[in-house]
């Protein structure tokens, strides 16, 4: 079996073909860094350091590497390959589609029933729309038929932590391609877009509807992820789980955790029991001092972070469509907005977040704002008005 993963980055080596060659997959990475390609295919092994407390390590072996920037070498490997992924980021996909379809061209050309799948492991939601738009975009019309019938675009939900390396943690005599994860290594998959069969392995679980899994991670983990950095950046804080650790932290990240898993639990009609052990996993694997992830990279791009259906304003908006008043996320977000001193935070708000200045939602997140910014109150001064103003909204203090 030969799984073709397009991305030997961070994602594509700490965790997607970590999994294939696990299973028993040749992995062939396609890549456009020249060094990453010559190294993977010279050594045909790296090391994926595991960050507990023994720093276990696994030696990913049957790996090989292509090079991106040779489209017919790729479509080539997509020829015979027995599942594809993708792991380069949602900027990348419109870049590579056009070479993933002539190799599903070359594929159909050989055999017209050929069926396969295509994960797309990325943090974006609807990504499978997208990239099928992609698609049906680079391939000829009279492919478009074959396409809807036996390729299965197959949306991932990426829950694993693999950060960047720490400098000051990183031997000289490390391996080149060495690669850290956390410990967590499951990959939930969405069951009903698979066309072929679903690979039986424990660690794979498909699941439907699986939009719950992709808002369930955005909303709850990507959210208090990046609150969290928030809040550690605000109180001069490094790394994330030292935030994770802070008892103030803990308890507004908390609170947001609970608005969008309240949200979940009314859409999916899923049990709450269920969303308070996630939260419960999460909260202790934010605090995994191993990882040595900064808040400084999670708190990156915030603009993007603020866009309407992200991690934020898409957790605020759905509390929202479900009866649920978004006071915590409404201070997430006036905080997000807090580090982006050069900008306007109303415009911010109408022409990034979309939402109008006669909503309710935009006069929540102005009143943290101003609370945000104003830099004599403690985190203790931020919880007691985060409780005070869920109370009042609720009709609790008159």
């Amino acid at each position: 079996m030969k799984a073709v993963i397009y991305g030997a980055g961070s994602i594509g080596r700490g965790f997607i073909g970590a999994l294939f060659s696990e299973i028993g997959y040749e992995v062939v990475f396609v890549d456009v860094n020249d060094s990453v390609i010559d190294r993977i295919n010279t050594e045909k092994t790296y090391p994926q350091i595991i960050m507990n407390e023994k720093k276990d390590i696994h030696w990913i072996k049957n790996i090989r590497a292509v090079d991106g920037k040779d489209p017919h070498a790729v479509a080539f490997e997509i020829t015979d390959a027995d599942i594809l992924a993708t792991s380069v980021g949602a900027s990348i996909l419109p870049k590579i589609t056009p070479v993933i379809a002539q190799g599903l061209i070359k594929r159909w050309e050989k055999d017209s029933g050929a069926v396969i799948d295509l994960l797309i492991c990325e943090n974006l939601m609807d990504a499978d729309i997208l990239l099928r738009q992609y698609l049906l975009d680079a391939l000829p019309s009279e492919y478009h038929t074959l396409m809807d019938q036996n390729l299965g675009l197959v949306e991932t939900s990426i829950g694993r932590m693999v950060p960047p390396a720490d400098p000051d943690s990183v031997s000289e005599h490390e391996h080149p391609l060495a690669v850290r994860a956390e410990p967590y290594d499951f990959l939930p998959v969405d069951k009903s877009a698979f066309k072929g069969k679903i690979p039986n392995y424990q660690k794979i679980i498909p699941f439907e509807p699986f939009h719950y899994y992709l808002e369930r991670k955005l909303y709850i983990h990507n959210m208090a992820h990046l609150t969290t950095a928030l809040l550690g950046q605000r109180e001069g804080i490094s790394y994330i789980h030292e935030a994770a650790l802070n008892p103030g932290i803990q308890r507004i990240v908390q609170g947001a955790m609970t608005e969008s898993a309240l949200m979940l639990t009314r859409r999916y009609s899923v049990d709450y029991a269920d969303l308070q052990a996630h939260m419960d996993d999460l909260l202790y694997r934010f605090q995994n001092p191993y990882l040595k992830d900064t808040a400084a990279r999670v708190a990156r791009e915030p603009l993007r972070k603020l866009q309407p259906s992200d991690r934020l304003v898409g957790a605020a908006r759905n509390c929202e469509n479900s009866g649920i008043s978004p006071v915590y996320l409404s201070f997430a977000i006036a905080l997000c907005l807090s580090f982006m001193k050069d900008e306007d935070p109303e415009e911010i708000l109408e022409k990034t977040c979309k939402i109008r200045k006669t909503e309710q939602l935009f006069e929540h997140i102005l009143y943290f704002y101003d609370k945000v910014t104003n830099n004599q109150l403690s985190l203790n001064d931020f919880v007691f008005e985060l409780t005070k103003y869920q109370a009042e909204l609720r009709g609790m203090i008159v």
